[in-house]
């Protein structure tokens, strides 16, 4: 592996369960209101139209929340991030709002093609 994809995922490790237990990803709002969406995907839902029924895959996806809310429009998600402390949150978090979501540990670079 080369050193700056180890510096980054040791970064990403490190930050990932700060991120969930920060005020700013929101995590007892999405446990409490299963209708809450990311700020992001909110942003972002009048460019997507309609996931429902759709096969998503998030790249990077990091601790789940926007993978989390296009769940929760219906899509049959897949979150792929390289840290496996980041996925463990995703999941954590997954598993108390009881969203089934498949999470994958890749790079994103060696990412299976399928």
């Amino acid at each position: 592996m080369d050193d700056y994809r180890a510096v980054n995922r040791a970064m990403w490790d490190e930050r990932a369960p700060a991120h969930a237990r920060s005020d700013g990803y929101a995590i007892s709002r999405f446990v409490d209101d299963p209708k809450f969406l990311s700020g992001v995907v909110q942003f972002d839902l009048p460019l997507l139209g309609s996931v429902e029924g759709l096969r998503g895959v998030h790249l990077q996806c990091h601790i789940g929340t926007d993978t989390l809310s296009l769940a929760r429009l219906g899509a049959r998600m897949t979150g792929l991030d390289f840290s496996p402390a980041a996925l463990a949150e995703a999941r954590r978090l997954a598993a108390l709002t009881g969203t089934e979501i498949d999470y994958v540990e890749s790079d994103l670079y060696d990412a299976p093609p399928r």
